[in-house]
């Protein structure tokens, strides 16, 4: 029997894979007390170190006490450990781990990219000694070494190499299905665990590392085995920079405006329909919220994003993976939601490594539940009435939260407020002379590019009315010319002391009294500003607060298609196997298939009562 979902605190989440679990197949059944192959055996015929005398394959995870729910287990798990098997398929593997060694690990990916689930993840597997309690366990089957076996597929396999713990290893690659099903589960575990980040153990320059960590029980991501342990290279040349590349997910609007998923699709035709919709969605089918002015369709006040009108409660998506810095959740003001998250994201683009920020306002105060987001739930406790500054993974496309309401006070409508912001000209650096600059940095709060004001103001007066920015953004054709915009310009979100002076100064303000501008920063400002030196600092914000921004569905949409035309990022310790140096490794460094140790330790080794014959035809009485 076969299905495609996984089985995690006993409930079945679909992977969109092809999975054979324990329930299925009792011959992929770790829970197993006896050898599959010999029944009237209970113990391993060659036990891996600490096991002989152990019948169980697995144990309960100590750290989950009573509560066996997949809440506690989300405060457990933070650990991926990866292996390669030494075998030619997954029903080898197994009967090498159970009835061998008396060993496990969760899952087992075979040649064809079939997930075969020997455990629940509520269970722990014995696969990593001294992880094992907090990690989750794969078995990529692999012959592993090409120079000792040359011929094991016939050559139908190409051979890779990669140097781990200082030795180089010729190895075979990883078949296309085997990387899909693994992408795969590990999309559906980032949904089901916060705790598992898509990371990987680094060196300098984002590249990983290929030996041994110093601590790795410390660690919260996706390892291999030779990150545990200097006994083990497995699983070689598993390239972890690509697949957490491919976990942190597709670049992704941040609101499914029709519905479905706001992944951008690969068809330019569909990318470019949806970013229309978008562009129409902020400009012809609300009132205000314009990108690079006009806050609430009026003054020439610097704005650095766009507001997309969307139903109160739609969820709101990061559109690219990196870190949530900064947030805040709480009451409304007078112009409504002054709820935040504000993201960090690092990404390689081509030949350039670039750094930039999302902001995303006007949300919806999270509660409690299973709607809320993933990092809601753990920083909720810190959260308040100022911004707080954060340190939580997040993945492109996750769920950040969720539209709130805003507007001219007395005309509130749910939307957000979406802003792209960078500290340097990503245009010159990435594709210099795609986006239009304009350069605003001594020009205050407000702007006065003629580029910009002299499109809008129709009057020719220098002053922008309501009237004036509204129809502009719905009707005059030349809004398009906006959509390319790198505008460079102090933030509106700064905290500063001269927001008093810069009002008294416009001219589109000149002819209220003192008092009414005194309200309109008092309410309508002052309450929604967040950006502090603490945030600064903990952001990695420029101190001058002086920002580039960009329209952001056109960044979006630009920024995709530069990462897609520049190729698939991998590892660069992964090499053709013309680079083979042609020495065997030590043998103390082995793989799966020939090695007894580094799977278990004391913690794993629980018991030492035997089990006869006469036990198993009593029902194996619980171990203690």
């Amino acid at each position: 029997m076969s299905n495609s979902s996984i089985i995690v605190c006993g409930q079945r989440y679909d992977v969109g894979q092809r999975v054979i679990t324990f329930q299925d197949d009792p011959n992929v059944n770790a829970y197993t007390l006896h050898r599959t192959d010999k029944p009237s055996e209970i113990y391993p015929f060659q036990p891996a170190k600490g096991m002989g005398a152990v019948a169980y394959r697995f144990r309960p995870r100590r750290l989950m006490g009573a509560d066996r729910s997949l809440g506690r287990l989300r405060e457990v798990l933070r650990q991926f450990v990866v292996h390669h098997d030494g075998c030619m398929d997954s029903r080898q593997c197994f009967q090498v781990l159970h009835n061998e060694r008396g060993l496990s690990v969760h899952f087992l990916i075979d040649n064809d990219g079939t997930i075969l689930q020997t455990l629940d993840l509520v269970d722990c597997a014995f696969h990593a000694a001294g992880v094992n309690e907090i990690s989750i366990g794969v078995e990529l089957t692999n012959r592993g070494d090409a120079l000792r076996f040359p011929d094991a597929y016939r050559g139908a396999r190409k051979k890779l190499t990669c140097s781990v713990h200082g030795h180089q290893f010729l190895a075979y690659e990883y078949t296309k299905a085997q990387l899909d099903s693994m992408v795969s589960l590990g999309r559906t575990l980032q949904r089901l665990l916060p705790n598992l980040p898509p990371s990987f153990p680094a060196v300098g320059g984002g590249e990983p590392s290929w030996t041994a960590m110093g601590d790795p029980r410390q660690y919260a991501g996706y390892l291999g085995h030779y990150h545990v342990t200097a006994q083990k290279w497995d699983p070689g040349p598993f390239d972890f920079k690509w697949f957490t590349s491919k976990l942190r997910g597709r670049s992704s609007f941040p609101l499914a405006l029709q519905g479905g998923k706001p992944e951008l699709p690969d068809s330019p035709e569909k990318l470019e329909e949806l970013a229309h919709g978008f562009y129409d969605n902020n400009e012809t089918e609300g009132e205000g919220g314009y990108y690079p002015i006009g806050p609430y369709g009026q003054s020439r006040l610097w704005h650095g994003g766009v507001h997309l009108r969307a139903d109160r409660g739609t969820p709101v998506y990061a559109p690219f993976s990196g870190k949530l810095v900064a947030a805040r959740m709480t009451g409304d003001c007078a112009i409504g939601s002054r709820n935040f998250v504000l993201l960090k994201h690092e990404l390689a683009v081509g030949g350039a490594n670039v750094r930039f920020w999302t902001l995303l306002f006007h949300l919806a105060e999270e509660q409690d539940g299973p709607e809320a987001p993933a990092w809601w739930k753990k920083a909720s406790r810190t959260l308040g009435d100022e911004a707080s500054p954060l340190d939580l993974e997040v993945s492109a496309g996750e769920l950040i939260g969720h539209v709130g309401e805003a507007g001219p006070p007395g005309r509130f409508e749910g939307q957000v407020h979406f802003e792209i912001m960078s500290a340097d000209d990503l245009g010159a650096q990435i594709e210099p002379g795609f986006w239009t600059v304009l350069e605003g940095a001594g020009m205050g709060r407000f702007c006065n590019a003629p580029l910009v004001i002299d499109r809008i103001d129709k009057a020719k007066d220098g002053v922008l009315s309501r009237a004036e920015v509204l129809n502009f953004f719905r009707q005059d054709p030349r809004r398009e010319e906006f959509h390319k915009i790198a505008a460079h310009h102090v933030s509106e979100w700064a905290d500063e002391n001269d927001w008093q002076v810069a009002l008294n100064k416009s001219p589109d303000f000149a002819d209220l009294p003192d008092s009414q501008r005194r309200r309109m920063f008092t309410d309508q400002i002052q309450p929604v500003l967040w950006w502090t030196d603490e945030i600064a600092e903990a952001a990695g914000l420029p101190s001058d607060k002086v920002v580039w921004t960009y329209h952001p569905i056109t960044f979006i949409v630009w920024l995709h298609d530069r990462m897609r035309s520049a190729g698939v990022v991998s590892a660069q310790g992964i090499g053709d196997a013309s680079t083979f140096n042609g020495k065997a490794a030590p043998t103390g460094i082995q793989d799966d298939r020939d090695s007894t140790e580094g799977f278990t330790d004391d913690e794993d080794a629980f018991s030492k009562k035997k089990l006869e014959l006469e036990d198993l035809a009593n029902g194996y009485p619980d171990e203690k």
